[in-house]
C-alpha cells in the first residue's frame, strides 16, 4: 500500500526502543515537554504572530505515536488535563498500535487518509518499491498535496479545528511520526492565527531535531538487519523537508487561492469560527 503510515512501517516497528531525543536548540520558541517515549510531543503555543500577539501555550499539543507511551509519560500528559486526543492515523495504524489515552480525555478518530487511493492508500508493496528505488521524497510530496485535496483530510482537519475551539481543556492531535499529517494540521492552525510562514516552516522542520535519535536508531536497525532496502532511501520518509509542506501550500494556492479561502471553502469553517479560534488561542492585541 502507498499509505503514508505504511510507507513508514519499517521506521515505526524498528523505532519502538529508540532513545530519548534531547530538546534541540532552535530558532523558534514553542514550549515542549521532553517525553522519552513520545519525542515529538510539543506545545504549538509560544509563537508570535505578524501583529505581535502570541499563541497561548497549554491549549493544543502535537505528538507522534502515543501507543508507546510509558506510564510516566502518560501521567505527565494526563497532568495537562487534556479534554481530547485526536488520532489522525489510518485504521491499519490504529488497529496495530492503539493509543494510550489519558483518563478523562475523549478519543477522536480523524482519519486524514481514509479517502486516499493514491499516495496515502493502495498497495503497500508498491509503496515499498517506490522507497526502495529512492522515490520516498516524491511519495511525501504527493502525500502533502492530498492533505489539501482529499475529502477525508478536509473533514479531519475541520473537525480538529472545531474541537480546538469548543474544547474546555487542551487538545492533543497526532499521527505516527507527528510530522506529516500532524505537521500540516499545525501549519494550518498557526497560519490561521497569523503566525508568519517562516515561523510555521521552522515549527515544521523542528520534527527533524525531535526525531533525530529515534530515526538514527531506526536506520541503524535496518542496516544491521540486512533488509534489502537501502537505509539511505528511508531517510526521506523518516524526516520532513521544506519541499513536502511547500507542496501542500502550493495546492492551497492552486485550488483555493489563499489559506483563508482554503479554511472557508475547503474546510468549511465559517468566519465566526475562525475568529473564535483566534479569540481563544491568541493573547489580546497590544494597545
Amino acid at each position: 500500500m502507498k499509505r503514508l503510515a505504511c510507507a513508514l512501517l519499517l521506521g515505526t516497528l524498528l523505532a519502538c526502543c529508540a532513545p530519548m531525543v534531547a530538546e534541540p536548540s532552535a530558532a523558534v520558541s514553542a514550549p515542549a515537554l521532553a517525553l522519552p517515549t513520545a519525542p515529538n510531543f510539543r506545545d504549538i503555543g509560544g509563537y508570535r504572530t505578524v501583529d505581535g500577539r502570541m499563541v497561548k501555550p497549554g491549549l493544543a499539543f502535537r505528538s507522534d505515536q502515543m501507543n508507546l507511551l510509558s506510564d510516566a509519560d502518560l501521567a505527565r500528559i494526563a497532568a495537562l488535563r487534556p479534554s481530547a486526543v485526536a488520532d489522525l492515523r489510518t485504521d491499519t495504524e490504529r488497529t496495530r498500535e492503539p493509543d494510550r489515552v489519558p483518563a478523562g480525555a475523549a478519543y477522536l478518530v480523524l482519519d486524514v487518509a481514509a479517502d486516499s487511493t493514491e499516495s496515502l492508500g493502495g498497495d503497500m508493496r508498491q509503496a515499498m518499491a517506490q522507497i526502495a528505488s529512492g522515490q520516498g521524497e516524491a511519495l511525501l510530496i504527493a502525500a502533502n498535496r492530498e492533505f489539501v485535496t482529499l475529502p477525508s483530510a478536509r473533514r479531519a482537519y475541520a473537525t480538529l479545528i472545531r474541537t480546538m475551539i469548543a474544547a474546555d481543556g487542551p487538545v492533543i492531535y497526532h499521527c505516527t511520526a507527528g510530522k506529516d499529517r500532524t505537521g500540516w494540521a499545525s501549519a494550518v492552525v498557526l497560519g490561521l492565527l497569523g503566525v508568519p510562514r517562516e515561523t510555521v516552516m521552522q515549527d515544521y522542520l523542528l520534527s527533524n531535531a525531535r526525531l533525530e535519535a529515534k530515526n538514527a536508531a531506526t536506520l541503524a536497525a535496518v542496516a544491521k538487519s540486512g533488509h534489502p532496502i537501502n537505509p539511505a532511501f528511508l531517510e526521506p520518509v523518516l524526516t520532513v523537508k521544506p519541499a513536502y509542506i511547500n507542496a501542500a501550500f502550493a495546492a492551497v494556492e492552486r485550488v483555493y487561492g489563499s489559506l483563508d479561502a482554503y479554511a472557508t471553502k475547503g474546510l468549511g469553517l465559517t468566519p465566526a469560527e475562525i475568529e473564535a479560534l483566534k479569540a481563544k488561542f491568541l493573547t489580546p492585541p497590544k494597545e
